[in-house]
């Protein structure tokens, strides 16, 4: 069985009950993606801990009800469809016994469910992980109203939200190929797995895996409403700057030589990257990583950290916080929820090549370099290379995910602390925070992994233990997040943002470097069209989608998305989010736009 390593928080941490759950969450991101469970990768981590915070936030607010009106249920108890009605109380009155019965069900349905192509072993060591969690519990009254209370909810949440694997399956999807477009990752072509999953010493096969290619067109929308400010938005992003049309060769000649020059591997002699950039690069990473798991568990670490330090009362175990945390971690997994769905809409859709395969196909750009690589996602605590994530650029997961993630713990702290930031500029929310990726432990291994025993006692260089990163505000994390993809070399800088928001100007430097602007001075606000929209203007990049659909969710108060808005299954790329009524509009002519010329992006 997997040693998992221990995680950097105080141990007593989880003597609060909410945050025990989200830890054993945790768990199982990083084991399952060490073994090849399901939810391993990005959206469908994502997805799962949303459902489990939105049956942890029924669970509980159903019993204790917020006088505030501020933190209500997911489902309604007086609601007229089924499928999203509350269960009935019927005499649960203890909500810690009702958290333990909806978390207790979601996590067995999300992770040990059997699954083709997923080993009994490795389902045996999910369960056996949850089994562990649970008998740490001082009190589990399985047969209590309250307990089973819990799992009532539990199973409604997944009734209404759990698609199985369905969604996330390879099928039949083949890339499109051609100039611009997403192909096999060059440096690791394909990936060597057993024929059959319960039999690992046997034959094996070769595969060519790509990550969720139809989830965006399938998956279940969580709680966006498509509106923001009260105007109605598509949740969906400009297109990029070249191969749709657009032609704007300025910017994608400016995002080509960045990354050329930033996101390469530390040995070829055009690289210039810092020492900082490329610890960012790594601190962030999480790619799937053996021990580690994905991007949403590295937020949810660092939210847990931001959570007990501001938490309304000093014992961890004070009701006050119990409802503070339920809310908190609802509304931010949520809208990672969402933001999933809608990053890998866009990602398949435009399906455009990443910079390995960008650069080195490329003919036409002057610094088109067959033999370039990049510093790539790492392989952490593996003997593997660094790899290209088989998933196509554009938008960014991290920089959604992590606008998303960090925008709504932002307007969350804003309404609950009545602070002055404005919801599109910088905060003073501060923090620090460690990385798995650079804690002294995890490290490049020299022989194959051996589950078996600790990391601590495998060979191999170990990556330095940083300490903790610091960050002057949730803002400047969002930003570090987004642009930490360019020093990988895995990620075009449009992916996650304009450079015109972010640039002090796109002269690069005498050592080949470019002058960023400060955090708190960035505002996302240029703008770009698309095809299929003509007239509109559109985010471009994840970093915008990620805010706005948290802006969205939070603005609805955590509410399930309206039927009208859920895919059909027949759902084409650019189609509007309902068929039943004419295209809603997140873009906005550059008349209505009401931005300076200086803040669109030129399309001509």
């Amino acid at each position: 069985m997997v040693v998992l390593p221990p995680t950097n928080e105080p141990a007593s941490w989880n003597t609060n009950y909410i945050l025990f759950w989200n830890s054993l969450a945790l768990d199982l991101n990083r084991l399952t993606s060490s073994i090849g469970g399901p939810g391993g990768g990005p959206p469908a981590s994502a997805r799962f801990l949303a459902i489990l915070h939105l049956a942890i936030n029924d669970a509980y607010f159903a019993i204790n009800p917020d006088k505030t009106g501020n933190a209500t249920t997911y489902l309604d108890p007086n609601s007229s469809d089924p499928s999203t009605k509350l269960p009935a109380l019927v005499g649960a009155t203890d909500a810690s016994q009702a958290v333990a019965g909806a978390a207790n069900t979601v996590l067995r349905q999300l992770y040990t469910s059997p699954a083709a192509g997923v080993a009994t072993a490795a389902t045996n060591e999910l369960t056996a992980l949850i089994d562990g969690y649970l008998a740490r519990l001082p009190v589990l009254n399985t047969l209590g109203n309250s307990y089973r209370f819990g799992v009532a909810v539990g199973k409604a949440i997944l009734n209404l939200l759990d698609q199985g694997p369905a969604p996330f399956d390879q099928d039949s999807y083949r890339p499109s190929g051609g100039q611009y477009k997403f192909s096999e990752d060059p440096s690791n072509p394909i990936k060597r797995v057993p024929v059959n999953p319960n039999d690992p010493n046997g034959p094996q096969k070769s595969i060519r895996p790509v990550n969720a290619p139809f989830y965006g067109m399938l998956g279940k929308r969580i709680a966006v409403q498509h509106k923001v400010n009260g105007a109605p938005t598509e949740h969906i992003i400009a297109d990029p700057p070249v191969g749709f049309g657009i032609n704007n060769l300025d910017a994608y000649n400016f995002a080509f030589k960045e990354v050329y020059s930033q996101g390469g591997n530390a040995a070829l002699n055009t690289t210039r990257r810092t020492p900082d950039q490329t610890t960012a690069g790594y601190f962030w990473a999480y790619d799937g990583s053996n021990l580690i798991g994905t991007p949403p568990r590295n937020y949810n670490q660092i939210l847990r950290k931001i959570a007990v330090e501001k938490r309304p009362a000093a014992g961890l175990t004070d009701e006050k916080n119990n409802a503070d945390f339920a809310r908190l971690f609802c509304l931010a997994n949520v809208v990672m929820g969402d933001a999933g769905i809608f990053a890998w809409q866009a990602k398949w859709c435009f399906e455009f090549w990443r910079p390995l395969n960008g650069v080195r196909q490329d003919i036409q750009s002057p610094l088109h370099d067959p033999f370039w690589l990049t510093l790539g996602a790492p392989e952490t605590n593996t003997d593997q290379i660094s790899f290209k994530p088989p998933f196509p650029s554009y938008p960014s997961g991290h920089a959604t995910f992590g606008g998303a993630f960090f925008q709504a713990i932002r307007l969350y702290y804003k309404k609950r602390d009545n602070l002055p930031f404005a919801p599109d500029e910088a905060d003073n929310i501060a923090f620090e925070a460690t990385s798995e990726e650079l804690n002294g432990i995890s490290r490049d291994l020299r022989q194959p992994y051996d589950p078996s025993a600790p990391i601590t006692d495998q060979q191999g260089l170990v990556r330095t233990d940083i300490g903790a990163r610091k960050f002057p505000s949730l803002w400047s994390a969002i930003f570090e997040n987004g642009i930490s993809r360019i020093y990988l070399g895995v990620h075009w800088g449009f992916d996650a943002f304009a450079a015109e928001d972010v640039v002090t100007s796109k002269t690069f430097t005498a050592d080949g470097l470019i002058n960023y602007k400060a955090a708190q001075d960035i505002k996302y606000q240029t703008v770009g069209a698309r095809g299929d929209r003509p007239g509109q203007l559109f985010p471009i990049g994840g970093v915008p989608l990620g805010i706005e659909i948290a802006n969205d969710v939070f603005q609805s108060n955590v509410k399930p998305t309206p039927q009208q808005f859920q895919p059909s299954g027949r759902n084409k790329c650019g189609d509007p989010p309902s068929s039943r009524a004419p295209p809603t509009l997140n873009g906005k002519s550059s008349e209505q736009n009401g931005e300076s010329s200086e803040s669109v992006l030129d399309v001509n």
